[in-house]
């Protein structure tokens, strides 16, 4: 986690086949200080896991018709590696209600590929400032001598409906692919508000060596952080840009995931099909 001092707890998310999302991560965000949700697909199946700490775990495990399984520590080791950044001023939202993730059903499309989408979330307590002072900054460029234009005044109406909301998150949203053209893919399960792709060198200079060597990224202990320059597309989301990203699954029965080893009794006992009445 971000904290040396603060133990990272595994979580696998295994909906059963009757779950279905009521939000419910809108209330359990805002108690949140610090995750990540890694939404993994290999063998044509996804996988949803989620790395948090020991005072935060106890909130997924009371998500209902889910289990959160605690597991070992995952690898995950990809060829190619990039990062998403916004393609407007963070101050601007890329949503202003919150939307329906289009990730599962957009990865579902794949066949026989291994790839990974990972949302990583840091509480920002300042975040509602830097959004107001953006919006001062542009209000006071501007007076009865020079007009604003309609895009600008409609940026800054959504500017000061995100500034309204009372948590935000210092984000990074990472891609990891084997099939470079998996990448365009990726990009399409993210609001297309954060389109804009770095690609993350995997190779480090090797004083020893006197050569580039092999670095992969450290998906497992990475951890967010604004840069010390400012950047004006480093994600910072509200609750509601986040939830939108990392929305859990509406109907897990069309999906190939990841489900709870048993299956509730509100679905009925279970028979041989041999006895089961036709």
């Amino acid at each position: 986690m971000g904290s040396k001092s603060t133990k990272a707890y595994w979580l696998e998310l295994r909906p059963y086949q009757s779950f279905k999302d009521d939000w419910y991560l809108k209330d359990i965000l805002p108690k949140i200080s610090d995750i990540v949700f890694f939404f993994y697909r290999k063998d044509d199946r996804t996988r949803i896991i989620i790395r948090t700490n020991d005072s935060e775990k106890s909130l997924f495990e009371k998500i209902d018709q889910l289990e959160a399984i605690e597991i070992p520590e995952p690898e995950f080791v990809f060829r190619y590696v990039k990062k998403l950044r916004l393609k407007r001023h963070y101050a601007i939202p890329i949503v202003l209600e919150a939307q329906r993730s289009q990730l599962y059903n957009v990865i579902e499309q794949l066949h026989k590929e291994e790839c990974l989408v990972a949302c990583y979330a840091k509480k920002d307590p300042y975040g509602a400032a830097s959004v107001w002072s953006w919006i001062s900054n542009k209000e006071s460029k501007y007076s009865k001598e020079k007009r604003m234009g309609p895009q600008l005044q409609n940026f800054i109406q959504s500017a000061k409906q995100k500034a309204k909301d009372t948590e935000f998150y210092q984000c990074e949203i990472i891609l990891g692919v084997q099939n470079k053209e998996i990448f365009e893919l990726l990009k399409m399960t993210i609001p297309e508000g954060i389109s804009k792709t770095k690609t993350i060198s995997q190779k480090k200079f090797s004083i020893r060596k006197r050569c580039n060597v092999e670095n992969n990224f450290p998906f497992t202990t990475f951890s967010p952080k604004k840069p010390i320059i400012s950047s004006k597309t480093f994600p910072i989301l509200n609750g509601t840009e986040l939830l939108s990203v990392v929305s859990l699954p509406v109907d897990v029965t069309k999906l190939r995931v990841s489900l709870g080893s048993y299956v509730p009794y509100s679905q009925g006992p279970q028979q041989p099909i041999e006895d089961a009445e036709i």
